[in-house]
């Protein structure tokens, strides 16, 4: 069907003047009449509409008529585009915790180890905490209070890992996880599951008197950034 300007905008959802913009680069088949108006057909309706899906999900026109001349699939500038908007998302999300917190506690001081620290200087902070306090312990064990705080990270992750850098700069805490550990050890000797009573009040203790409201404190915070259930008060 031969359509005016005027209908192919009606019908497309667009302006007059958007059918003239997209057909002066290109991006519609047009033809003249013997008066000199425009006409499109049908094709151009639907070019129209699929131009206004694209636009709409942000793609700029350069990429539009690279899928319109087939130099590139749909499929795949989509998928282009989805991993670029996943990175800015994750990005959007940080602001925010991040702007989030600073409203939270406009006086906080260390907020800016959450835009200077990297990734991989956050993990060699605890890297270092780890490998200083626990030794050898199980491997299942240390992967149970390592903390990875992600890269979209919600305010309370972010406001837990402020704490906890704070906690891990204090050399008497790490120094009362390393008796904790030690105590542990000569406690559990070589089957630490085994299940004997005594074993546990004492390991309970040991908790209590070297690792105190510290270490708890330190698992809360794991559990926080780590999204998971908050441990519970015999946990470590």
């Amino acid at each position: 069907m031969d359509h005016s300007i005027g209908e192919v905008a009606r019908l497309a959802g667009v302006s007059v003047k958007t059918v003239r913009y997209y057909s002066d680069l290109g991006l519609l088949a047009v033809r003249r009449t013997a008066a000199g108006h425009r006409r499109y057909d049908d094709a151009a309706v639907a070019r129209l509409r699929l131009i206004r899906t694209l636009r709409t999900l942000g793609l700029d026109l350069p990429t539009i008529h690279d899928v319109l001349r087939d130099e590139r699939t749909l499929a795949e500038v989509a998928a282009t585009h989805a991993d670029v908007l996943a990175i800015q998302l994750r990005t959007l999300r940080r602001q925010h915790a991040l702007l989030t917190v600073l409203a939270r506690n406009p006086e906080l001081e260390d907020l800016h180890l959450m835009t200077e620290q990297t990734e991989q200087e956050r993990q060699a902070l605890i890297a270092d905490f780890l490998s200083t306090t626990l030794g050898d312990t199980n491997p299942a064990f240390r992967q149970n209070i390592t903390p990875i705080l992600p890269d979209d990270a919600a305010p309370d992750q972010v406001e837990a890992w402020l704490e906890l850098t704070t906690l891990l700069s204090s050399e008497d805490f790490r120094t009362s996880v390393r008796r904790l550990v030690a105590g542990y050890h000569a406690l559990a000797g070589p089957d630490p599951l085994r299940p004997d009573p005594e074993l546990r009040d004492r390991l309970v203790e040991l908790r209590r008197t070297e690792g105190g409201p510290r270490w708890q404190r330190y698992l809360k915070l794991v559990a926080v950034i780590n999204g998971w259930a908050p441990p519970s008060q015999l946990a470590g």
